[in-house]
């Protein structure tokens, strides 16, 4: 019985060693479809884990240069992951693993007639725009952007409610504290059953958000990594993370 138990506990020793945990950040924008992009991929790596971090790309890459552990990071525009080599803390060179696609969201559809370029003539009715914070968020920035192309920031800037990170425009309007938030689409197209509708805001308002990821030094003995890296961009990968709106490449 003794010898049973220990080879058991051999083998389980074994079976752990083996085994290999990666953290990852990811931009609250891709959120839901990396989620699914890990529950397809753990399917093939039953023993290893994928923690993944979610929030703002830009308050999550300070976190980083100060000492945060983090083995990939999956941000929600180029910058941030351009930033990272620069700083010599990725093994790796930015490759982009998604294209931001920028949407205006209402619990009441008068406000999407129209778009955002039509948005102006219902400012009256309307108290609060929800956008994320540009300082710390890039859907923030092209959303300011987007506003400030059309002319239209000066009317909405004293309505203008800042959220954290992009997921939380989209809780804003669903629980009625904004009557409209400008979001990622990718948090609010048809795969997630929104609570309300989605217009596209048009791409040529805002800056590129080529959604870019590095492998950081902390991964640079952790094969895992790479496995995950090389699964998110295989076509398997894109194909989830096209369903949520994305456009890929």
């Amino acid at each position: 019985m003794k010898k049973m138990l220990f080879v058991l506990a051999s083998l389980l020793l074994a079976s752990s060693l083996w085994a290999e945990k990666i953290s990852v950040f990811v931009a609250s924008s891709a959120s839901k479809a990396m989620q699914e992009v890990k529950d397809e991929f753990i399917k093939k790596h039953p023993k290893d884990e994928v923690e993944l971090i979610f929030g703002a790309s830009g308050k999550h890459y300070q976190l980083l240069k100060e000492g945060r552990e983090f083995d990939l990071f999956f941000s929600a525009d180029a910058k941030y992951a351009a930033q990272i080599e620069k700083d010599g803390n990725a093994i790796t060179k930015p490759a982009v693993y998604a294209l931001g696609v920028v949407a205006l969201y209402s619990l009441d559809e008068k406000f999407l007639q129209g778009g955002l370029e039509a948005l102006a003539s219902k400012a009256k009715d309307i108290k609060h725009l929800s956008i994320a914070n540009p300082k710390v968020a890039p859907y923030g920035v092209a959303a300011e952007q987007s506003l400030k192309n059309l002319k239209i920031y000066d009317i909405f800037k004293d309505k203008i409610v800042l959220g954290d990170n992009i997921s939380q425009p989209v809780i804003h309007v669903d629980t009625a504290a904004a009557e409209v938030g400008i979001v990622a689409y990718s948090l609010v197209s048809p795969v997630n059953k929104p609570k309300g509708k989605a217009v596209l805001v048009d791409s040529k308002l805002f800056s590129p958000l080529e959604q870019s990821f590095v492998i950081t030094k902390y991964a640079k003995s952790k094969k895992l990594a790479t496995e995950f890296s090389n699964f998110v961009l295989s076509k398997e990968g894109k194909a989830i993370i096209e369903k949520y709106g994305f456009g890929t490449r």
